[in-house]
């Protein structure tokens, strides 16, 4: 039978997938590229609410990370058996001016600064289901970035 709680699972693995180095646009990191495109508007944060059907934007990167994460959801609560009725609303955070002692981030030896990606589920009654992931990113460069052949092969 299936429970709400199993949304606490889905909200990790929402989280473990959108910081993960597989999810990329055009070949590159995804994170970079938002961390990019937040620095450029002058903002620190970047927010998604899932499912996006009620927003459309023109950035390409947006609306690739909409349709996938979209996507993502309806397949994770099919897999789990649970009705889409039970989600109200979805949404993912990536701060980019998270503190270094928050993240515990002193001792890993990445590159970048640090942030934290927050997935958030609320059910139909209300109850809130997160999960929290700190990392580090640098703003998306070409010129310091290998581009993946993922996407190149058929």
């Amino acid at each position: 039978m299936a429970r709400r709680t199993e949304l606490r699972g889905i909200a990790n693995s929402l989280n473990g997938s959108f910081v993960s180095r597989n999810n990329e646009f055009g070949g590159y990191w995804s994170i970079g590229q938002l961390k990019l495109f937040v620095a450029e508007r002058g903002l620190t944060s970047v927010g998604f609410s899932f499912p996006m059907h009620k927003h459309n934007t023109s950035v390409d990167l947006m609306n690739h990370i909409a349709r996938r994460y979209t996507s993502l959801l309806a397949e994770l609560l099919m897999i789990q058996r649970l009705p889409d009725s039970w989600v109200k609303d979805v949404i993912i955070t990536v701060d980019f001016d998270t503190p270094v002692e928050a993240t515990q981030l002193h001792d890993i030896p990445t590159v970048g600064e640090p942030f934290k990606c927050l997935c958030q589920i609320v059910d139909d009654n209300g109850r809130l289901y997160s999960s929290a992931i700190y990392g580090r990113c640098q703003p998306h460069s070409t010129a310091k970035e290998l581009r993946s052949l993922r996407e190149q092969l058929p």
